[in-house]
């Protein structure tokens, strides 16, 4: 019957249907079907009409053939998921104990994620008489027109049409066709080029100056996407409109253009140390390397080399950045470097943007991709290279299933696509470190700036001195002193602050109320924008209230001060400066990261001010006083790793000052100025933290020495999560005695998390401690007890290798 069978995952969230399933391909469909491209199929006793990945394919089956239903139709013309990157998605599941179906759609872009339109189309009008009433009566109505089944489910409403369809597919009455919705999922780009390339004189008509720009510009570019010329050339769309009414330029619409432009960048020797480590990476027969360089030792210099390497290779490279405010400051060097050879993909693009993006690598059009961690799984053709910057950041690691770590996924590509990756920070995790010690990871140093550029000089001020001194205020004397010496230099200013908002809460201080969130177990933060009280977690608002509601008092103050709070100080006591904010509730777009990276670049900003994004990579040499106002924020946070945090935080921070040819100052406020953790940041001593932490780490059992998991039971029933969470917990450990017995795993009872409700969902935590030993084993039992049955009314969230216990 079938010389051709087809194993497919089924696009369904439901946990039940977790699992590999086996089609069979019918004559006419043989030379479609192709691994990683996607299927419709019959689903369920109900023979729902349902999409499907075809993961491989096979002449032989050991299933009944009676039982084995076939394809319906094929998606794709080409496949969409190479063969290698289903295999990374088996691991990813395995890795990260999720679903087949949330493995494969990390790989596929939301406009041809796997929903799409089925269309009924009457094949034959003179059908056979053989039909039943109840087809006859369908296929009165489907002889109106073609019908997308969303439609014709809401015009037939019997529970038979399943059954229907197939049967007059079978009796070749009807065609299901399978068919993208073009008209709206594909992205088209608005194109622009000269009709004729002449000398400016013979252009006959009268050119204003902006006019006289877009002529030069698209004369020295060519055929340019006009969004980016609008941008350039910061010229409005009617000035465009004007030239095309002119018939000097002209207009199309393409799906996507990858536009060449000439590079600007020049050419920049290597230092010995950084060629030492370009060499290595190309020459070397490792597959992962760890590029530890202070900060301003010009590692992303070495990215572009090596990048450059493989694209003379013709090869692609993946160059990942922690946050989207970084991707404008690398999108800018890179364009310098590779023209627009560049493909860009982050979670503020718009679903049309990312797949435009995903198109031009796809069609490999691109030779780099740049982004944040999402862009590890883009459709690159020849993988050359996989550069991590700022590898020790925690927004590599997602936080919704699959909880995947970005670093383990590219390590795991390296091999699976047989390409390289780079890890590079000044402050490498502790886990990426340990992977060095093991030999696991290849390290590479840079010990040295650029142009022996002198590091920063580090201030710690103890801020228990200032209120002896009568300074109330966040901002201690020896720093307003750098600042305002800074702005009489025309230099710039960094200030840091882990907290946004105005003030942290707002509390009652006669009675002790706090204002807390309705919906979430945490009290709301105050935002001088609307005067209003907000919730960092759900994000509902409420007014500010100047009555306490539970005594009737006026004595409602705010406490513990914000970015919000100091940018307001700040503007009180330089008030001929310009200062800006950059923080989450600042930045709601792309284009407020651009307006506000391309000003403080430029010098029109002289101060700014920000929480952690202000940490991550920015190179700006006019900058010489860095101000970290709060360094006890994080390091007194509840976590095992917090120590690494501060570390990193503070080392990454100063790193921010005397990056050009100018002296910079770094001030650390503490109220615990003899810390161990602050004391060896100050002295940018990673060594001395790193084998300090190691013998804590070992000694209480955490990672790298030990394997944290979490399982996160999620729930609006409070009572039902409880019940459920000490019911599984009963149920695991049973099954890991002999575990525990033999000291391989620690099992911890289920408590509630931190913050025990949010948006009116129940959250209840388990902790396992795992060895490597048992861990495997560990993770079949914890997918056969949480996730091979959807547990009713409750959420699972499975994170490996959590920060938190």
């Amino acid at each position: 019957m079938y010389n051709l069978f087809a194993q497919v995952i089924i696009n369904n969230n439901s946990k039940s249907t977790d699992q590999i399933y086996t089609y069979g391909v019918i004559n006419e469909l043989e030379n479609k079907v192709q691994t990683g491209k996607r299927v419709t199929v019959n689903f369920g006793r109900n023979k729902h009409i349902v999409d499907a990945l075809v993961i491989s394919t096979s002449g032989v089956c050991n299933i009944p053939l009676n039982k084995i239903k076939p394809i319906i139709d094929v998606i794709d013309d080409k496949p969409i998921i190479k063969e290698e990157m289903i295999k990374l998605a088996f691991w990813i599941r395995e890795r990260y104990i999720c679903k087949y179906s949330d493995a494969i759609r990390l790989m596929i872009p939301a406009m041809i994620k796997y929903e799409h339109k089925i269309i009924i189309k009457v094949k034959n009008i003179d059908f056979n008489s053989t039909l039943n009433s109840k087809e006859n009566e369908l296929l009165e109505v489907l002889k109106k027109g073609d019908f997308e089944l969303v439609k014709l489910k809401k015009i037939y409403k019997g529970n038979d049409l399943y059954p229907l369809l197939e049967s007059l597919k079978d009796k070749k009455v009807i065609e299901i066709i399978s068919k993208e919705n073009t008209d709206k999922n594909v992205a088209h780009e608005r194109l622009i080029s000269l009709k004729e390339d002449k000398p400016i004189d013979e252009y006959n008509i009268k050119k204003t100056p902006k006019q006289l720009k877009i002529i030069n510009y698209l004369k020295e570019y060519g055929k340019t996407n006009i969004k980016t010329i609008t941008k350039d050339l910061n010229v409005s769309a009617s000035v465009i409109k004007n030239l095309e009414k002119k018939d000097v330029i002209s207009i199309e619409f393409v799906l996507y253009q990858t536009e060449e432009k000439k590079k600007k960048e020049k050419f920049i020797e290597l230092n010995n140390e950084q060629r030492i480590a370009c060499n290595t990476i190309i020459s070397s027969d490792d597959r992962a390397f760890l590029l530890h360089g202070v900060t301003g030792s010009g590692k992303t210099e070495v990215y572009m080399n090596v990048i450059e390497h493989f694209q003379n290779m013709n090869k692609q490279s993946i160059m990942l950045v922690p946050e989207i405010s970084l991707t404008t400051q690398t999108i800018d060097r890179f364009k310098k470097r590779f023209g627009n050879k560049i493909a860009v993909i982050h979670s503020r693009l718009s679903k049309k943007e990312k797949f435009i993006q995903w198109s031009k690598i796809y069609n490999r059009e691109v030779d780099v991709v740049v982004g944040a961690r999402s862009a590890i799984f883009a459709p690159v053709q020849d993988l050359g290279i996989i550069i991590i910057d700022e590898e020790h950041e925690d927004s590599y690691k997602s936080s919704t299933s699959p909880k995947y770590d970005t670093i383990e996924v590219a390590i795991k590509m390296a091999y699976i696509l047989k390409s390289k990756v780079v890890l590079g920070t000044a402050t490498p995790s502790l886990n990426t470190y340990y992977m060095t010690i093991k030999n696991q990871i290849k390290l590479l140093e840079i010990k040295s700036r650029v142009n022996n550029t002198m590091m920063p000089k580090m201030n710690i001020i103890d801020m228990s001195n200032e209120l002896d001194k009568g300074n109330n205020t966040i901002i201690s004397e020896e720093l307003y002193e750098s600042i305002k010496l800074s702005l009489n230099k025309k230099e710039q200013v960094i200030l840091f602050l882990n907290k946004r908002g105005y003030s942290g809460f707002v509390s009652c201080k006669k009675c002790g109320y706090v204002a807390k969130c309705d919906h979430c177990d945490v009290s709301l933060t105050y935002h001088v924008k609307g005067n209003m009280l907000r919730c960092h977690y759900c994000g509902r608002t409420k007014s500010m209230t100047n009555v306490c509601p539970t005594c009737g008092s006026d004595k409602i103050e705010q406490f513990g001060a914000g970015t919000q709070h100091v940018e307001k100080l700040i503007k009180h006591l330089f008030p001929s400066s310009t200062v800006e904010r950059m923080d989450v509730d600042s930045m709601k777009n792309l284009e407020n990261y651009e307006n506000i990276y391309n000003n403080f670049k430029s010098g029109e900003i002289d101060i700014l001010i920000g929480t952690q994004m202000l940490a991550k990579g920015f190179d700006f040499p006019n900058v010489t006083t860095v101000g970290v106002l709060s360094a006890d924020a994080i390091l007194n946070l509840p976590f095992f790793n917090s120590s690494e945090k501060t570390f990193q935080l503070l080392t990454q921070v100063s790193g921010r000052a005397g990056r050009g040819s100018k002296k910079g100052n770094v001030y650390i406020q503490t109220y615990e100025s003899n810390n161990f953790i602050i004391n060896a940041a100050t002295n940018n001593d990673y060594k001395l933290f790193l084998n300090e932490e190691l013998k804590l780490r070992k000694e209480f059992a955490f990672p790298p020495f030990i394997n944290i998991i979490n399982i996160c039971l999620i729930s609006r029933n409070e009572g039902l999560v409880s019940k459920i969470a000490r019911e599984k917990y009963d149920e695991l450990k049973i099954l890991v005695q002999d575990m525990v017995t033999e000291r391989s795993l620690l099992l911890y009872r289920p408590v509630p998390h931190n913050i025990y409700k949010v948006n009116d969902e129940y959250r209840v935590n388990l902790f396992i401690k795992a060895s490597n030993y048992c861990l495997n084993n560990l993770k079949k039992i914890l997918r056969s007890i949480y996730m091979d049955k959807d547990i009713e009314h409750i959420k699972v969230s499975i994170n490996i290798n959590t920060d938190t216990i």
